[in-house]
């Protein structure tokens, strides 16, 4: 199986990039190849119609969404500013569309700095899926303290929260599992229906 981790902060050499290349090494044993898209290199242009027209900006966009139609699963990271999701994730999750995402399992993940991070959970379950129809886990993740808690060798030097972390990938894992079928099956009868009520 494939999946795709995606770090959604801006900036350069961030947290969020800190954590998805912990979260790739608990991969291994549940995935066989895993991306990681750091937005910030990516420098995506903020989304318009002209993703829709292929026009020429966003000929950037072709193998990027191959990727994530190639991937079984997903993980979307985002720091928490000013108790928010980042702009560069949400601009990305309004690129992908069912043909991508739909019917397929997402974790989410925030980072935060000190002991916040549920208001970007909420801020993304709430319309994170609308036109893209990923299935977001019942479970997420919150790296807090994240300047302590990560160390530079990709560790985790907090026991319970390593142990909620190879459970969650796991989680992930075993979803992707069952939702290959539905997502198989599912995509193109959904067509009639993508945008939602």
């Amino acid at each position: 199986m494939n999946i795709t981790i995606v770090s959604g902060s801006q900036r350069a050499s961030s947290q969020s990039v800190k954590v998805a290349n912990y979260l790739q090494t608990l991969t291994a044993p549940h995935f066989d190849n895993v991306d990681i898209l750091d937005l910030h290199q990516l420098a995506l242009p903020m989304w318009n119609e002209g993703v829709w027209q292929g026009t020429d900006e966003w000929k950037l966009w072709d193998p990027i969404a191959k990727m994530l139609k190639e991937s079984d699963a997903f993980v979307f990271i985002t720091p928490e500013w000013h108790g928010m999701a980042t702009p560069a994730l949400k601009n990305f999750l309004m690129l992908t569309t069912d043909n991508e995402l739909a019917h397929k399992p997402a974790l989410l993940v925030s980072v935060s700095s000190s002991i916040n991070g549920v208001y970007p959970i909420s801020e993304l379950r709430m319309t994170g899926n609308k036109n893209n129809h990923v299935c977001f886990l019942p479970d997420h993740l919150i790296f807090r303290n994240c300047e302590s808690s990560l160390t530079s060798d990709n560790e985790c030097s907090d026991q319970p929260m390593q142990e909620r972390s190879e459970y969650t990938i796991q989680l992930l894992a075993s979803y992707a599992n069952a939702l290959a079928p539905v997502h198989r099956d599912m995509v193109n009868a959904g067509k009639p229906f993508r945008y939602g009520m």
